[in-house]
């Protein structure tokens, strides 16, 4: 798909992985990561996290959009910088990552909108 700094391609379920994996380390919380090949329309693994509060939602979009340019991953769109950003959206082709506050992620109920959708990654 793309290339990292290494020059060989990156893997779809390696980018969801890899975006997991930045967020945990900049303290996303409830990331989980799913398969919605054939589901979804848009997007083949969403990745969806939460973050406490806006100020460590917007950390998060910034630390892996950094990272993941890195390795020659870029966002092909990003929703929801606006003065809220209660829930940030990056699309990255055949993953989209999105950072919710808690109060948005339980209102929304995002994570029930695939039941079918099977979960690949779960990290606290």
């Amino acid at each position: 798909m793309t290339d990292h700094a290494g020059g060989t391609p990156l893997e779809t379920i390696e980018i969801a992985r890899r975006i997991a994996d930045i967020a945990s380390e900049k303290q996303g919380a409830d990331i989980v990561v799913t398969d919605v090949r054939g589901l979804s329309p848009i997007t083949d693994y969403q990745v969806v996290l939460s973050a406490d509060n806006t100020r460590l939602a917007r950390a998060i979009l910034d630390e892996v959009s950094d990272k993941l340019k890195k390795e020659s991953v870029r966002p092909l769109h990003t929703e929801g910088l606006g003065p809220d950003q209660d829930w940030l959206i990056v699309d990255y082709g055949p993953v989209m990552m999105h950072v919710f506050t808690p109060e948005k992620r339980a209102l929304y109920d995002f994570d029930r909108l695939w039941p079918q959708a099977k979960t690949v990654l779960a990290l606290q």
